[in-house]
């Protein structure tokens, strides 16, 4: 398996549902969630350049940092 492929298999749970529950509309993997099948969603993610889906994966951090930020801290704890 090359670094690539280990690079997007960390990521491969993004393309099915995102982690703070319900995605928002601005979702980077928003249009790999469109795919209905498994395979078409793994497809996808492997076209993507290194670049490309580095890119991805910033904006997915930059949106979750932001949004663990309006989670209280109490609701963290029980998490």
């Amino acid at each position: 398996m090359t670094d690539k492929n280990n690079l997007y298999t960390s990521y491969y749970g993004l393309a099915f549902e995102c982690p703070m529950g319900k995605q928002v509309s601005t979702c980077a993997f928003a249009e790999i969630r469109k795919c209905s099948k498994f395979e078409d969603r793994l497809k996808y993610i492997r076209s993507l350049s290194h670049e490309e889906f580095a890119q991805l994966i910033k904006k997915h951090q930059k949106c979750l940092a932001k949004r663990e930020q309006k989670i209280p801290y109490s609701r963290i704890a029980v998490l």
